[in-house]
């Protein structure tokens, strides 16, 4: 998925509460905002370890002591990256609200797979790359785990639907169905990055759809 330039700010509608600091003078939030924004993606492109709260606040023209202003640590800096990440996917997969039908469900893939481009190869989701990076990190677990319920929350929301209009079995369980269809993209993320081919991506979310229709009626 492609990150938004250096300093544009996300949707915040979409940004989940702990990422927002409302009462704050609009500035501070603005500032704040890029300074998240330039954080996120220079994690991305290089890493999180290798990405310092100095090198974020010169990428983002913030003084140092401005940025501590809003993170007291790089934890935090961390913590608001991930829930700014999380509201870059379900800004980019908004479709999902649109899956009413097993054709809402293809549009979402189309949806997803479309919303890649080119120039950012290797192909990766940036939700996805956090979790790698921080995979030995405990103390990101809790949020990265809560980040990916959410994301999946909103494919079994969709399930949920085509289940109520008697398209699904009454049987089957959208949450794990939902668990699948985010695997099956994470893992087409990274076959896709590999290979340099984004197509591969719209096969294996392609086979996943066909492995869900076992559950249509």
């Amino acid at each position: 998925m492609k990150q938004p330039p250096l300093g544009e700010p996300v949707n915040e509608s979409a940004t989940p509460p702990a990422a927002r600091s409302t009462s704050a003078p609009s500035h501070h939030r603005h500032a704040r905002a890029a300074i998240v924004n330039t954080a996120a993606s220079m994690m991305y492109h290089h890493g999180i370890a290798a990405t310092s709260t100095g090198d974020v606040a010169r990428a983002s023209g913030a003084e140092p002591k401005e940025l501590h202003r809003h993170f007291r640590d790089k934890t935090e800096l961390v913590q608001a990256v991930i829930d700014r990440e999380l509201a870059v996917v379900l800004d980019g997969q908004d479709t999902t609200e649109a899956i009413t039908s097993w054709e809402g469900l293809h549009r979402w893939v189309s949806r997803v797979v479309d919303a890649q481009p080119a120039e950012d190869r290797p192909f990766a989701c940036p939700l996805g790359t956090l979790a790698t990076d921080l995979k030995h990190s405990q103390e990101y677990r809790p949020a990265l785990a809560a980040a990916f319920r959410i994301w999946e929350g909103h494919l079994a929301a969709g399930l949920r639907r085509i289940q109520q209009r008697g398209e699904l079995d009454s049987d089957a369980n959208p949450d794990r169905l939902a668990a699948s269809l985010v695997a099956a993209l994470q893992g087409g993320y990274l076959l896709a990055s590999v290979h340099g081919r984004i197509e591969i991506m719209r096969d294996v979310l392609d086979d996943a759809v066909a492995a869900l229709r076992r559950y249509q009626v």
